[in-house]
């Protein structure tokens, strides 16, 4: 029996081991608000599993360059090298997504329907066909209401989306946001 509870603790442990070595050194910076498989466990910011891989690489490499301005994420995306993104984008990518579910259950049938305006770009699931554009389903429902936010201010630019949302407010950013927090994939 001793040596069964041995091996076990010894597979568990390789087990671990290999995840770690899976988890490029450069994203232990990101795993205090991301989580150590891209799971964030603050709504405010994104989940970064099973994210397209050259979306991912986008992003970073905006904040990295201050086109996509965040205070929070500046000092960590600094020193990266474009062989450090690619290597944080393609771990991210490739882990499994969650569902976020934390949109308020209430606004999941006009969210649905204001989804329509999102097909085109994101996909019928909420899965864009483009690696540059961001999967929604399964995202936390008050990160993806900040960013709509965001693009309707002018904090963040996309043409695209500025003019998909530019008849849209809170409401609707808040039900949109209530229908992909729900879905998966």
């Amino acid at each position: 029996m001793k040596k069964w509870i041995i091996a076990s603790i010894l597979i568990l442990f390789g087990a671990n081991l290999a995840l770690a070595d899976a988890m490029p050194a450069k994203a232990q910076a990101c795993v205090a608000c991301h989580g150590q498989t891209g799971i964030s466990s603050n709504p405010e910011w994104p989940n970064l599993a099973g994210q397209h891989a050259g979306y991912l690489a986008v992003q970073i490499k905006a904040f990295r360059d201050g086109s996509r301005s965040n205070p929070v994420m500046a000092p960590f995306v600094a020193g990266l090298t474009d062989a450090d993104i690619t290597d944080l984008a393609a771990y991210y990518s490739s882990q499994t997504p969650a569902v976020a579910a934390n949109g308020d259950p209430a606004l999941v049938g006009v969210g649905q329907n204001l989804s329509g305006y999102c097909l085109a770009c994101h996909g019928m699931a909420g899965v864009p066909v483009a690696d540059v554009w961001p999967i929604l389903v399964g995202q936390h429902a008050p990160y993806l209401q900040k960013q709509l936010s965001a693009y309707k201010s002018g904090a963040r630019v996309n043409p695209l989306m500025q003019a998909a949302i530019a008849h849209m407010g809170e409401a609707e950013f808040a039900a949109l946001a209530a229908y992909y927090s729900q879905m998966s994939r």
